[in-house]
């Protein structure tokens, strides 16, 4: 005869939801099988389900993501043309075209002409010919 005292310390009671384990759970390599297919955010998938839901392995999204005002970050340096760049990025190595940030090294034009110059106003201000 077993006191139920040291049975609820050593044992889950597999139909109470507020008995939880208080040490992490050991598989030794073993696999957990036969999952249903989750109902509520915190169940468990299997690896097939989630495959169906989103490939991360170089498949292609399709639709929008709902950030719901989430950002995406710690974005890297951008290697290929279509790579997503940091505000900071552009801010960095691109003028914006209302003029809000300036150059910070020369102009080069590349034989190529700078036309329709302003008058100049400031005395460091280009001039046209």
């Amino acid at each position: 005869m077993v006191p139920k005292q040291w049975i609820e310390e050593k044992f889950l009671n597999r139909y109470s939801p507020a008995s939880t384990m208080s040490i992490d759970l050991n598989m030794d390599e073993n696999h957990v099988s036969y999952l249903r297919v989750p109902e509520q955010n915190h169940h468990a998938a299997t690896k097939g389900y989630a495959n169906t839901k989103l490939s991360l392995l170089g498949g292609n999204m399709q639709g929008g993501i709902g950030m719901a005002g989430n950002r995406i970050s710690h974005l890297g340096e951008p290697v290929q043309s279509n790579d997503t760049v940091r505000l900071s990025y552009a801010n960095e190595f691109y003028l914006k075209r209302d003029g809000t940030n300036w150059m910070r090294g020369p102009l080069h034009a590349g034989g190529f002409q700078v036309t329709r110059i302003g008058n100049p106003r400031e005395e460091q201000d280009a001039v046209n010919l």
